[in-house]
């Protein structure tokens, strides 16, 4: 007895150690090869925004900045920069005292956009705080990614540049956007007095990796200089993110964010480039624009703590030794199993060990993800499930590991068949009510990550416990009779497709798409194999017609949405019947009203049991996916998916 418990002490030791040691390695600070930037350096202008980590310009109402507010961060910011650039007028009219308080200047931003009421305001204000500190405003930038975002025409941006150089003579006037748009309107640089142009490795069409993204910005800059000649060029923005999900080769960490912006500054200052850094400070608010990754481009976090990007060593885990601490704890709650069986032998021991080690450390490292990305209720709610299901299944793994038994979680028609018959849940059937609720989870994170992936980050340390642990399940199942269930033969094949799908959009580069794509497939896996012989036929004209409503669906989106020649036109005639048709198809994808029809009717044809309305919803739902609403559609799209299948695959009346 004292034999075992030494073993159970033994291994419960080594379990935290690999733990400790994980985040050890991983928490530590790396030295970054490009030179540190000198505490006494001053560098030229990074972009400022006052607003605190739970303010937001997207929901003005009762928004107030305080003047201790924007006094305290220019004189953090005036220790480090010449210069900042702000994007607004209105409301930021004292931005320029404590500019002058701390012998900062300004680039002025105005913001342009669709509403020509608010624009002249904008315009305005700008002209009148360009008028009452001359000292201090440098120049003023009318507009930011107006064009990018479709809110103005070209001749009408130009007209709003000389408008403002109009009423400030002597005051140097540009215009800032991404720099394929100085090339697709000729007409904007011979308006402004120089170009300001933004470099973003990351959020190029064609990601560029860390390792060439300073580079990249230098051939950018010259081929600008080649095409717009006699333009003194300033480079608006660039930067890198310190966290959120990868695009092909492009990482945000901030160890990378560090050796970019310390790269970047040795470049541009040896080549006496004008540059302005985005940005001084985290901006929480962005992440409901841009996903996780729109929130961390600062120099400093939300609460104006230095992230060391300028100098020093830099940790892609600075909170490591919290982390290490939560996944102590969660490895901790698994002793009762490691003391309860303690007579395993030491292979299984062995095996207990690392994975619950290994368990632990997946589970925090997806609840530090969710902590970093998650911005709503819903958002929250989604993280509690995925973390719940996990958390479950790592005990279930465990307890499997010590015993030997495989748990009978059952299969999806016989849940589905269960689920229908609303009666209370008995304990026999709760695991399969897990196993399908982690396929159902994981169809629709994929889904949404197939159709609109852009903002969107990949939960792939929530599902690798369930994908390993379902293929250890069968694996050591593999004797059993296999389950004629079509309707899981369905699902697997739906996950291996969109997986590859997924996989061919993010392309090999991108380690967290590949850990993903491993996900979905290991969970495929089982299933395919375990119903072999059931039969999809019936649902295969279901599949070929919303493959061809979907061709047609995008086939429209090209042409009206997308075209650049339908863009032209209904700028000049926007009363023209397709023009207005054009602005619907906006609006309601604006707000959501493809995605949330498609989830009413999916709610309806759950609610009926009805193979029509389970058919008009999937047909929707393939709005859903065209028209960028795709986290709805994804939900909509698995719920009357699985009514469908049901009917015509499984045992459904």
């Amino acid at each position: 007895m004292q034999y075992r418990i030494i073993r159970s002490d033994l291994s419960c030791a080594l379990s935290l150690a690999l733990i400790i040691v994980f985040w050890h390695f991983a928490g530590r600070p790396v030295f970054i090869n490009a030179p540190a930037v000198a505490p006494d350096h001053k560098l030229q202008s990074v972009s400022y925004a006052p607003f605190g980590k739970d303010q937001s310009p997207l929901n003005p109402k009762g928004l107030v900045i305080s003047d201790q507010r924007i006094d305290a961060d220019l004189s953090i910011l005036s220790q480090r920069f010449h210069c900042i650039r702000t994007y607004s007028a209105i409301g930021l009219q004292d931005v320029p005292v404590y500019a002058e308080k701390y012998g900062l200047k300004m680039l002025l931003g105005a913001w342009v956009s669709a509403d020509p009421v608010k624009t002249e305001e904008e315009l305005h204000a700008a002209v009148a705080l360009a008028r009452r500190y001359p000292a201090v405003v440098q120049a003023v930038i009318v507009g930011n990614e107006a064009l990018l975002r479709g809110e103005v025409t070209e001749s009408e941006l130009v007209g709003y540049i000389h408008q403002v150089k109009s009423e400030l003579p002597g005051v140097p006037v540009t215009y800032a956007d991404v720099w394929e748009f100085w090339l697709k309107h000729p007409r904007i640089a011979p308006a402004t007095d120089f170009i300001t142009i933004h470099i973003l490795p990351y959020w190029e069409d064609n990601p560029v990796s860390i390792g060439n993204a300073v580079a990249h910005v230098q051939k950018i800059r010259d081929e600008i200089s080649r095409k717009i000649p006699g333009k003194e060029i300033l480079i608006g923005e660039t930067g890198w993110p310190s966290e959120g999900r990868m695009r092909k080769g492009a990482l945000p960490s901030l160890e990378n964010q560090a050796r970019f912006i310390r790269g970047f500054i040795q470049s541009a200052e040896h080549a006496h480039w004008r540059y302005n850094l985005i940005e001084a400070f985290d901006q929480p608010w962005k992440r409901d624009k841009e996903g996780a990754v729109g929130g961390y481009w600062g120099l400093y976090d939300q609460n104006r703590i230095d992230k060391h990007v300028l100098s020093g060593p830099v940790s892609n885990f600075p909170n490591w030794k919290i982390l290490a601490a939560l996944s102590v704890i969660t490895a901790l709650f698994t002793l009762w199993i490691g003391y309860r069986f303690s007579t395993m032998t030491w292979k299984r021991w062995t095996s207990f060990t690392v994975a619950g080690a290994i368990g632990a450390i997946l589970i925090v490292l997806q609840g530090n993800q969710f902590f970093i990305i998650s911005r709503d209720i819903l958002e929250y709610v989604w993280a509690v499930i995925v973390l719940s299901q996990a958390v479950i299944i790592y005990q279930m793994a465990l307890y499997a590991i010590a015993t030997g038994d495989v748990p009978a979680c059952g299969d999806v028609c016989k849940t589905l068949d269960f689920l229908r018959s609303r009666r209370w849940p008995g304990p026999k059937i709760l695991p399969g009510i897990l196993r399908l609720s982690v396929f159902v989870c994981a169809l629709i994170a994929l889904l949404s990550l197939l159709f609109d992936a852009r903002y969107r980050s990949f939960n792939m340390y929530g599902f690798l416990i369930p994908a390993v642990s379902f293929m250890g399940f069968s694996w050591a199942g593999a004797g059993l009779k296999d389950t004629h269930d079509a309707v899981e033969r369905l699902i697997a094949l739906t996950l291996a497709a969109a997986a590859l799908g997924v996989w061919i959009n993010e392309t090999p580069l991108n380690g967290q798409a590949d850990v993903w794509v491993l996900d979905c497939l290991l969970l495929a896996w089982p299933l395919w194999r375990n119903n072999r012989d059931a039969s999809l036929r019936p649902m295969r004209w279901v599949g070929i017609l919303l493959l061809v409503v979907y061709a047609a669906l995008a086939a429209m989106r090209y042409g009206l949405l997308d075209s650049e020649t339908m863009g032209a036109l209904c700028a000049v005639s926007p009363n023209v019947i397709l023009c207005r048709f054009r602005s619907l198809l906006g609006v309601m994808m604006y707000y959501q009203m493809f995605g949330m029809s498609a989830l009413i009717l999916a709610i309806l044809a759950v609610w009926r049991n009805g193979t029509r309305l389970s058919l008009v919803a999937l047909a929707v739902c393939m709005c859903s996916f065209v028209f960028y609403n795709a986290g709805t559609g994804a939900v909509a799209f698995v719920a009357a998916g699985l009514v469908l299948a049901h009917r015509k695959l499984g045992t459904a009346p």
